[in-house]
């Protein structure tokens, strides 16, 4: 469901946690920001988070498990607003993706947080209850560090 208020746009979107429905999440997310006029690069960028932190939900916490990704997103001048949470394992991205990974080893894991945290501002990490809560923004511009 979407919904248009005061130069916000909201959706607000629940999946099942598996790459499948990733990937439809992910399209529909990609057609509300297109659809709101979203720049292309901005659109690229929130595409790549929200894939990095999806697929890592379906991959780690709810690696023996099924369960339910909801992902609430706001649509501001400025940014988007993300909160994605689960039911699944507990992890903590709090000391991860500070350093980009040394290309010399090629390995195929380690860039998505480096990623993350690259494209985002905002990021926080909580666990209430047994509800793992991210949430982050997206600058419509790029960040420049």
């Amino acid at each position: 469901m979407s919904e248009l208020t005061e130069s916000r746009a909201n959706l607000h979107i629940h999946c099942m946690g598996d790459l499948n429905q990733v990937r439809q999440t992910l399209r529909q997310v990609n057609h509300f920001l297109s659809v709101q006029g979203g720049q292309c690069g901005f659109v690229e960028d929130v595409d790549l988070v929200l894939a990095e932190v999806m697929t890592n939900i379906v991959r780690h916490a709810y690696k023996d498990a099924t369960g339910v990704i909801e992902c609430k997103l706001v649509l501001t001048d400025s940014s988007i607003d993300c909160r994605l949470s689960d039911t699944g394992r507990a992890f903590d991205p709090t000391d991860s993706g500070f350093a980009s990974p040394e290309p010399a080893t090629f390995a195929e894991g380690g860039y998505g947080w480096f990623l993350i945290r690259s494209l985002t501002t905002k990021l926080s990490y909580t666990r209430e209850g047994n509800q793992n809560i991210l949430q982050f923004s997206v600058p419509r511009h790029a960040i420049r560090n």
